[in-house]
């Protein structure tokens, strides 16, 4: 007896948890922004249960709190949030690259390299939203090619929202170009199979940045909060 083939289409709890998402990430909702059930429903043209649902599932994913008689709200990283997010990111990042060389070193650095030209191109031409989405696509070369689906499940629950810190905190120019440099460096290390020096400059490069997020949201300087937006 053969198994049946099934192609079940994404529930549409599913489809919106996607749009709510994609819709952090870019900052079009801003940290800690309120999120109307209702206005959600009506933008996306959908009844409540599916918005209910994908909040719920987005607050698996920490990118929702849902607090009880006061509503759902984007996530709003702490200064100890974001420090344990990298140092999580150290072990678990590393570890990916180790795998990746061994299991797919050329697709890997193909990705990293491919990653790296195209952050410095969005760096260069002051897009911020597309060096940020080069500069995930660069780390996540290692999971995609680690071969190891515990580590990529993990590092899952956290992807989100280190997708929405380097968008909506504040990340000046300079860092930027440093993280590029840095990118190279590991790049480089990376394809000359020094992976010693490839994850000392890794570590570094993700607790430099642990400093920088930790510092922007501590100050508070937050790109696209609701309050920025209407000019208040």
């Amino acid at each position: 007896m053969r198994p049946l083939e099934l192609h079940r289409k994404p529930s549409l709890a599913v489809v919106v948890a996607e749009k709510i998402r994609d819709a952090i990430v870019s900052g079009e909702l801003g940290l800690g922004e309120a999120v109307s059930e209702d206005k959600l429903a009506v933008t996306l043209g959908v009844s409540r249960t599916p918005v209910r649902e994908a909040l719920t599932s987005l607050q698996l994913q920490g990118l929702i709190n849902i607090q009880p008689q006061r509503g759902s709200f984007v996530f709003q990283p702490t200064e100890s949030d974001v420090t344990e997010l990298c140092e999580f990111r150290v072990m678990t990042e590393t570890r990916a690259m180790w795998l990746a060389h061994t299991r797919d070193r050329k697709q890997t650095l193909h990705q990293l390299q491919e990653a790296a030209d195209a952050m410095e191109a969005a760096v260069a031409a002051g897009d911020d939203q597309a060096s940020a989405k080069a500069d995930a696509s660069f780390h996540d070369a290692f999971f995609a090619n680690c071969g190891n689906q515990f580590l990529v499940q993990a590092y899952g629950l956290i992807s989100g929202r280190i997708s929405a810190i380097r968008v909506l905190l504040l990340h000046p120019t300079a860092i930027r170009s440093r993280s590029i440099e840095e990118h190279r460096e590991i790049v480089d290390a990376f394809g000359a199979s020094n992976l010693i020096r490839a994850e000392a400059v890794l570590g570094a490069h993700i607790m430099k940045m642990r400093v920088g997020y930790g510092e922007a949201t501590r100050m508070g300087l937050v790109k696209g909060t609701a309050a920025q937006r209407h000019g208040s």
